[in-house]
């Protein structure tokens, strides 16, 4: 397809909305469409690396793993967030409806029939910014960047997510530590080994640490919440979670081996 990003940009027609403190706005923002470069590995769709640096498949087993995911992490942290939402956005009969919603993605896979009338969904590409003006919202949550986001990329990004923020919004994030506990000396070299290559090759990292960067930014009120997952069934409080857990686990590996097992100088054989 070659290394040529395609690009179609519609502008969005003013209009008055809802904020989430009641009072209207002006919305002129532009809504950048984004086509993505495609490239087969393995028989799954993957980013051409000119497009994007994610290193999962851009296909809908991808999305039904991630969507498992979403459910264990909202069973572990007993919801879908953990911010303290009703002290920044007005309440009401159903959770937030006053509130107006934005999802963003590199890629459009978004419903457009079933969906809340406040949601509103848009592609773009966030290391060239956030098609929002500044002081926009309240409230701004992202999960599973890790696999986007360069190391070198990040505070980049948060800058520009702190730009949209109101003075007082919140921020939430959550990534996952990719590091297993308890591991075996085999376990242990496989897993330096990814991580080297993931820094030193793709320039990611597998534990990012976001609460530094936060702090760096000058963010206020910093708080890390972790939980820890087992792997199995074998702990009796994780229970099913644990056996969903290790089958997500085993679905991503297999997912991001055509990337990782390239970066590490490795066959797929030996990977297995």
């Amino acid at each position: 397809m070659g290394n040529k990003i395609s690009r179609q940009i519609a502008k969005r027609k003013k209009s008055t909305r809802t904020n989430s403190s009641g009072e209207s706005s002006s919305d002129s923002s532009s809504n950048i469409q984004l086509t993505p470069q495609l490239r087969t590995l393995a028989g799954r769709p993957y980013f051409d690396e000119s497009f994007s640096s994610y290193i999962l498949p851009a296909d809908w087993e991808e999305a039904d793993r991630v969507q498992a995911l979403h459910f264990v992490l909202k069973h572990m942290f007993n919801g879908n967030y953990c911010a303290k939402l009703s002290d920044i956005i007005k309440p009401g009969t159903q959770e937030f409806p006053e509130a107006d919603v934005y999802g963003i993605d590199i890629a459009s896979s978004f419903p457009n029939q079933i969906k809340p009338n406040n949601c509103h969904f848009q592609t773009c590409d966030i290391l060239e910014g956030l098609p929002f003006d500044d002081n926009e919202f309240d409230y701004v949550f992202m999960r599973y960047m890790s696999v986007s986001i360069k190391k070198d990329q990040w505070l980049s990004v948060l800058k520009d997510i702190k730009r949209v923020m109101k003075p007082g919004g919140v921020i939430e994030s959550v990534e996952l530590n990719s590091f297993p506990y308890s591991m075996g000396p085999v376990m242990i070299q496989f897993m330096n080994k990814m991580n080297d290559a993931m820094i030193e090759v793709l320039g990611m990292e597998l534990q990012v640490k976001l609460e530094p960067m936060f702090k760096e930014l000058s963010f206020q009120n910093v708080t890390s919440i972790s939980k820890y997952i087992s792997l199995g069934k074998w702990d009796e409080n994780t229970g099913k979670i644990g056996q969903i857990w290790t089958t997500n686990t085993y679905q991503m590996g297999e997912s991001a081996k055509p990337i990782l097992a390239a970066a590490m100088n490795l066959t797929e054989d030996e990977w297995d």
